[in-house]
């Protein structure tokens, strides 16, 4: 091994696999955390209209990440003269939502690792078939790669211009 060392083909072409293979793995490590979801904080849309037995109720889970704060918030601009009212959820409590609660359900979130998050992929497993469920996700490729086809699905990169086309289905779905 000493006089492997000692080759200074062999040393330094070891040192630099090593520097790739640590540079490589920063670059992932990197790549990985920016692309973390923060967790938003509930909040309501139209509060006033929580108890009115004549409004729309509609909860949308969620991340805290400022492609999908700015559709929310373009969404809540929109909805100020309709008579519905929104709860937004942090996406991880999806889980404990009782579908039958809402008259509308919407699920903004996103694909990491070619799935949305798992509590999401779950809820929408267990509830494929509802109508009162609206699937929005964003991906850099602008499609979920395992979309399994049995769900109604709108995909979009996270891109400033994508977002009124996201608020926008997001009210169609609301008013219809």
């Amino acid at each position: 091994m000493k006089k492997l060392w000692k080759n200074k083909i062999f040393k330094y072409g070891l040192i630099g696999i090593v520097l790739i293979v640590l540079g490589g793995a920063g670059f992932l490590g990197y790549y990985r955390l920016a692309r973390v979801q923060g967790v938003i904080s509930s909040y309501e849309i139209n509060k006033e209209l929580k108890e009115k037995s004549n409004s729309y109720k509609a909860v949308i889970y969620t991340q805290d990440r400022a492609f999908k704060n700015e559709v929310i918030n373009e969404l809540k601009k929109n909805l100020v003269d309709e008579n519905i009212y929104l709860q937004v959820e942090p996406v991880e409590e999806i889980g404990e939502n009782k579908i039958e609660d809402w008259d509308k359900v919407i699920v903004l979130s996103t694909v990491q690792s070619s799935d949305p998050p798992k509590e999401v992929l779950d809820y929408l497993n267990k509830h494929k078939d509802e109508e009162k469920l609206s699937v929005y996700l964003t991906a850099d490729s602008g499609a979920w790669s395992k979309d399994p086809g049995h769900l109604d699905v709108t995909t979009a990169a996270s891109k400033s211009e994508n977002a009124t086309v996201f608020s926008r289905k997001i009210k169609e779905f609301l008013l219809n």
